[in-house]
């Protein structure tokens, strides 16, 4: 395995426009509005995201021209539809959607469904402490793996 390319300061741009864009909209941002974020080209930005998701920093769309993941944002829907106080967005998991609130640093809900049994579950953090419904988050993969293929994780 060899070792991701060192990240540029463009790459960096990139990286902290896509998260900003997550923090106040919940979605992430399309390929020219990073590409004028960071002053470069969207062919420019293109190559920053391959470098992004080599460094483990964010997941590009399957045809490279958007943002797939940014961990613990996801731009696709899933089952963990999260609500803070600003906005509302969907987390690639469980543990993500409590990253969410974490991230953000503020309160944040989530409805979704237990993956083992399918039934209805809530949780998140409110006034800064965990509540909700009871259970586990199984971690099926080593973290060393995570990246092996991040949309399994």
């Amino acid at each position: 395995m060899s070792a991701a390319p060192p990240l540029t300061e463009f790459d960096w741009t990139v990286r902290t426009f896509i998260y900003q864009s997550f923090a106040e909209s919940g979605r992430a941002p399309v390929l020219g509005a990073m590409a004028a974020a960071a002053g470069g080209t969207e062919h420019q930005v293109r190559s920053s995201l391959q470098r992004l998701f080599e460094a483990h920093e964010i997941a590009p769309t399957a045809n490279g021209n958007g943002v797939w993941m940014a961990n613990p944002f996801s731009a696709v829907p899933t089952d963990y539809l999260v609500e803070t106080p600003s906005m509302t967005c969907y987390a690639n998991c469980a543990w993500d959607a409590l990253g969410v609130a974490s991230i953000l640093n503020t309160d944040a809900w989530t409805q979704a469904h237990c993956a083992e049994s399918g039934d209805e579950i809530e949780f998140g953090i409110r006034n800064g402490e965990l509540s909700g419904d009871d259970g586990v988050i199984h971690l099926m993969t080593p973290l060393r793996h995570a990246w092996d293929d991040i949309g399994f994780t």
